[in-house]
């Protein structure tokens, strides 16, 4: 639609992760450095925790692509509010290992024998949870079990847990010392500056062969970065929404009515009972009649909170499901 009247090459707010459009916030950087670390250290727990639609599927693409070329098993899995039994059977569902109608000690079992094999070939293993704050406390001490494997002298598997905030909270509580013990490496991924807003739709547009056409005025981009609180999803809705409205209304330039028009327009959408309210008329120096918007934030907000939570579970299911190994 947008793309072809403002010559973009492709679709520069899109809602699922792409790693080829991961913008280098410096929280971003870091989350990156923490794996890293952690790979390096070869054991443990690395925990990274975020907002919902803060960049953390995009982070873990990022992560694999760099494993591509190394001597690291990896595998992906999205813990669904899985117990013990639950997140064993992933663990084999992930590493293409026998899992149904066996028992919890069988299943330990046949796991811990595959990751011995990996071992003694001189290979690596990193298990990557996604949506980690869902595992209850005994999928959790399953883990750890796990990573208390090793073969001469050398742990056999790693950890990465990533999650919503609600993880650290649960890391943090008096029953998960035992786990802690284990984490080398923790980092929270907060959302973006106003700063790195701007300079993240200008990276996503520029992506796009962007040439400043539609052009966005200073207050569009404090707007986007108020309304969206910096958090990467959220800024893509807005933006798709806003150039759709350029793209419709045939505007070469967007300006902060456009904006808020956009918000009021989703806002309404979205079920918002005061819309009406949201419109009003003022006068500007001239004494020409213009629409201006007034919104307290509260009503979307939550909206969005609502849509990225449903959303999280499609990009979950459509990204993370499989295992990836390489060598």
């Amino acid at each position: 639609m947008y793309q072809e009247y403002y010559n973009f090459t492709g679709k520069p707010f899109q809602l699922i992760p792409d790693v080829n459009c991961l913008f280098a916030s410096r929280g971003h950087l870091q989350a990156l450095s923490y794996f890293n670390y952690g790979l390096e250290q070869g054991e443990g727990f690395v925990t990274v925790t975020g907002e919902i639609g803060a960049g953390k599927t995009t982070l873990i693409q990022a992560l694999l692509a760099e494993l591509e070329d190394k001597n690291v098993v990896v595998a992906t899995m999205v813990a669904a509010n899985l117990d013990a039994v639950g997140v064993l059977e992933m663990i084999a569902s992930v590493f293409n290992l026998p899992h149904e109608n066996m028992s919890k000690v069988v299943l330990l079992k046949t796991i811990e024998n595959h990751f011995l094999e990996y071992r003694e070939q001189g290979q690596n293993i990193l298990l990557v949870v996604d949506e980690a704050q869902t595992l209850n406390a005994d999928a959790l001490e399953e883990l750890r079990i796990l990573s208390n494997l090793e073969k001469n002298g050398r742990a056999v598997m790693q950890v990465f847990l990533v999650g919503q905030a609600e993880l650290r909270t649960t890391i943090l509580s008096k029953e998960f010392e035992h786990l802690r013990q284990r984490i080398i490496a923790s980092y929270h991924l907060d959302a973006l500056t106003e700063a790195e807003t701007v300079d993240y739709i200008k990276f996503r547009l520029k992506s796009v062969g962007w040439k400043n056409t539609p052009s966005l005025s200073k207050e569009v981009y404090n707007e986007l970065h108020r309304w969206s609180k910096g958090i990467p999803r959220r800024v893509n809705l807005l933006c798709d929404r806003l150039f759709v409205y350029g793209y419709l209304e045939e505007k070469s330039k967007l300006t902060k009515r456009d904006i808020m028009l956009v918000v009021a327009d989703m806002n309404k959408e979205l079920g918002g009972e005061k819309t009406n309210e949201f419109l009003h008329t003022v006068a500007d120096s001239s004494g020409v009649q213009e629409v201006d918007i007034v919104l307290d934030g509260s009503d979307i907000n939550s909206r969005l909170d609502k849509i990225e939570e449903k959303l999280d579970l499609l990009l979950d299911a459509l990204v993370n499901t499989k295992s990836k190994k390489t060598k």
